[in-house]
């Protein structure tokens, strides 16, 4: 008869080499799940930017193209204003799906926010390539002057943005 010992020995060496097992499963998943939020970050970017340049293709966007073109810092730039403050062009790219999501978010907010705290509050999965792909939105919504970077990282409604317009058209105070 076996003793107790060895088969406690025995359960002990199976447990190991099963963990073991899974741990080198769930690596795999890991790197697998990785490549495939890379893979989605990029379709993501890739997506805005088609619709971007969609919009930017339509006849209303084209006028608004050639007055960028005369416009020292182009349309949506922001520049140099009184005491420092910037000062933000009237015409401002159409907002659709997620980034008109993300002003209205932050518009109603009372409080600068993170990428990961938008993403949150649009109900997207808290992971990586989400959190990166709306962070590049919050950067680009900056950039047309929709929101402001108060500090590295933390968004707002741009000054003079006051509601907004889903459209594109001029919606400052």
């Amino acid at each position: 008869m076996t003793s107790l010992l060895t088969k406690l020995e025995r359960a002990e060496k199976s447990a190991r080499q099963q963990c073991a097992e899974l741990s080198g499963q769930m690596e795999e998943l890991q790197e697998r799940l990785a490549v495939a939020e890379r893979r989605l970050e990029r379709l993501s970017i890739a997506r805005e930017e088609l619709t971007a340049l969609e919009a930017a293709d339509e006849p209303a966007d084209a006028e608004v193209g050639e007055a960028a073109d005369l416009h020292p810092h182009g349309a949506g730039d922001t520049a140099p204003g009184p005491a420092g403050h910037a000062e933000v062009s009237q015409e401002r790219p159409a907002l659709r799906g997620l980034r008109k999501d993300a002003v209205v978010l932050l518009a109603s907010s009372d409080k600068p926010l993170r990428a990961r705290d938008v993403v949150r509050a649009l109900g997207q999965q808290d992971v990586r390539g989400q959190v990166e792909g709306m962070r590049a939105r919050l950067k680009r919504l900056v950039d047309d002057g929709w929101l402001a970077e108060r500090e590295q990282g933390l968004f707002t409604i741009a000054a003079g943005v006051n509601g907004f317009a889903g459209e594109g058209s001029a919606a400052t105070s």
